[in-house]
């Protein structure tokens, strides 16, 4: 199939002198000229456990934190695909020494932990940070280089064994979290012993993929388990020697370099998203400049955020802002990968996993709003979406190529995605004046999508979804009610009710010999809009699989699925379906007043009108063209 889209930018004088058109072409003969391989680079949040760090187990496997890891997990397409969690060794515990003084480890803790993370869909980015409880001090440094060796290798061998290759291969693996300052150096390393500790976590890799070799070798070939790193700030040599020492080694002998990807963390001064990838390209050049054997390494910016502080609440973090900002933060990476600034970026990360409290649910830097429902017996938590949430949901339906970004008036940008064959478009807009009011509080818009010939006898189907200001927006209904810090059952309701992109336009199929689309739109500023287009072509709606229900509270459930990536991107929505007399006549979709575009749904019906939550689940996905998946398994919640 081929196709042109033409998208111009020129604005014309309407009705209202004040207000102008936006009106957009693109060329997409140019666009299969100039396209290129485009990596989902930003799938990737992270988080800490609070203090103290002897703690972490608590926190990380409390039912609040596991609910807001498996929300995290339900975004079609690996929309986030890895959570980076500090600590993680804290989980761990000494267990035993043999006769021969070897060490060994009690793993349950962390094991129920990245469990979940599997059955979620999620990855660990996995940092060697912390100590197990029950190390002695004595026992970490008289036998240092052996300790993190023995350490690294046992933990990369569990999860080899218990995971499997292909899971684990695709974990990333990190040192120390900004070894540097005196908040995290907890163990407090000298130069010389942090850089044998980092060389130590890379011999243990090392030996824990010989070990597997010697038994999978003539199945899976050499296992290799790359290692990130030093996750510093690189300030000051005088005041962040640590990940200035490990460059120089890196330097000095490249080959002998711990790490595949170096790490470095470049956050915002809070106005605008240029500061992040300008501030990180700056010191990537920096670097190369300093060490020129690490110019051929890929770099990740792994706490890449509009400003520091993740507690601290912020009137933008609470709305489409941070969501547009986050957006914007994505596509100018692309931009500088794409024309080869950054060439060898691997990944950024937006540390914003973290759980929000009372009285600041909203106002934090966090993917959801949680709610501590603790004068309800027993205590529960709700949870809501933010509008940066649903604007990664928007990312996740790109394309695996795409252009340059591109620019139009009004703080307007743009990229064009797709595939060929099949035939798959979503070009992704995004009005975004950062952290500051937007100069039009609404913005006109003409998107107009001209195809050839070639076209014309193809089957397309759209649809055009959106987040806007004050719309898309559960704060605004929260604020509109006093900010309750315990919301009622309705209230909820409300907000949920406008958490998720809208659909503004479709879905639609085509008259077959119709060659001009024309989109238009009036949207509140800022905004962040898709327009998605698949060919019949395109794979059938798959199976939903792994249906999941979890107990909110009396009569409140939420309802978890997960669906192949392969044909996700022409995913409208999910049915849910339910039945509470276990009968197979007696089937009900219960969500289908809400557009459900991600992979999970909360259920908390009038226990007067459908008895209950106690029954049978199913889910089914309905893509562009009306046509819908086979059922999933039946769940039974029996509460």
């Amino acid at each position: 199939m081929f196709v042109l889209l033409v998208l111009v930018v020129v604005v014309v004088n309407i009705v209202d002198p004040s207000m102008v058109v936006h009106e957009i072409d693109v060329d997409f003969e140019l666009v299969l000229q100039k396209g290129k391989p485009l990596p989902r680079f930003w799938t990737s949040t992270g988080l800490c456990p609070p203090a103290p760090r002897e703690k972490s187990a608590e926190f990380l496997l409390s039912d609040d934190s596991l609910l807001n890891l498996e929300i995290i997990g339900s975004l079609p397409n690996e929309g986030l695909k890895y959570v980076r969690i500090h600590w993680l060794l804290e989980m761990m515990s000494f267990s035993h020494y043999d006769e021969r003084k070897t060490l060994f480890y009690e793993f349950s803790r962390l094991d129920a932990l990245l469990d979940k993370l599997q059955e979620f869909g999620l990855h660990p980015g996995f940092e060697f940070m912390g100590i197990p409880a029950g190390i002695y001090e004595k026992e970490r440094r008289h036998r240092f280089v052996y300790f993190w060796t023995d350490l690294a290798m046992q933990v990369a061998s569990h999860y080899l064994r218990r995971y499997g290759i292909k899971y684990v291969s695709n974990w990333r693996f990190e040192t120390w979290n900004e070894p540097d300052l005196r908040g995290y150096n907890v163990l407090n390393f000298t130069v010389n012993e942090y850089i044998n500790y980092v060389q130590s976590i890379r011999f243990g890799l090392d030996a824990a993929g010989r070990l597997l070799n010697n038994i999978h070798l003539p199945l899976h070939g050499n296992i290799h388990l790359p290692l990130h790193g030093p996750a510093g700030l690189f300030k000051s040599t005088e005041h962040h020697p640590f990940c200035w020492s490990a460059l120089k080694l890196c330097n000095d002998s490249p080959k002998k370099c711990p790490f595949e990807v170096i790490t470095f963390h470049r956050k915002g001064s809070g106005l605008r998203a240029d500061e992040i990838v300008q501030g990180g390209v700056r010191l990537v050049e920096q670097l190369q400049e300093t060490f020129p054997n690490i110019s051929e390494f890929r770099f990740s910016n792994n706490e890449a955020d509009p400003i520091a502080g993740w507690s601290t609440p912020r009137e933008f973090q609470s709305n489409l802002k941070y969501g547009s900002m986050l957006v914007s933060t994505v596509l100018q990476h692309w931009s500088v990968l794409f024309t080869g600034r950054l060439r060898n970026l691997e990944s950024i990360s937006h540390d914003n996993g973290f759980l929000s409290y009372y009285p600041f649910e909203f106002d934090q830097r966090t993917l959801l709003a949680r709610f501590q429902m603790n004068l309800t017996q027993p205590r529960h938590v709700q949870f809501v979406v933010k509008p940066v949430f649903s604007a990664l949901g928007m990312l996740a339906n790109l394309g695996p190529m795409a252009t340059d970004r591109l620019h139009a008036t009004g703080n307007i940008s743009y990229i064009v995605s797709y595939q060929q064959n099949p035939f798959y478009l979503c070009i992704l807009l995004v009005s975004s004046n950062d952290t500051f009011e937007p100069v039009e509080k609404r913005q006109k818009l003409s998107v107009n999508i001209v195809t050839t010939k070639e076209f014309v006898g193809q089957p397309v189907a759209y649809i055009v979804e959106g987040l806007q200001s004050g719309l898309n927006d559960p704060n605004s209904v929260w604020q509109y009610y006093g900010k309750p810090p315990y919301p009622t059952g309705a209230q909820f309701e409300e907000m949920r009710s406008v958490q998720f992109p809208s659909v503004l336009e479709g879905p639609t199929v085509l008259p077959i010999g119709r060659k001009r689309l024309k989109l238009n739109f009036n949207l509140r500023a800022p905004w962040l809009a898709t327009v998605r287009m698949c060919s019949l072509q395109s794979s059938k709606p798959s199976v939903v699989q792994n249906v999941r229900v979890r107990r909110i509270h009396a009569n409140e459930v939420l309802i978890f699925w997960h669906e192949n990536s392969a044909g996700v991107r022409c995913t409208v929505g999910y049915e849910v379906w339910f039945n509470g007399s276990n009968r197979s006549v007696d089937w009900t979709q219960i969500n289908s007043e809400w557009h459900t575009p991600f992979m999970f749904y909360q259920f908390a019906p009038n226990v007067h009108v459908v008895g209950g939550v106690t029954g049978l689940y199913r889910v089914r996905s309905v893509d562009l063209f009306g046509r819908v998946g086979a059922f999933s398994k039946a769940h039974y919640y029996d509460g």
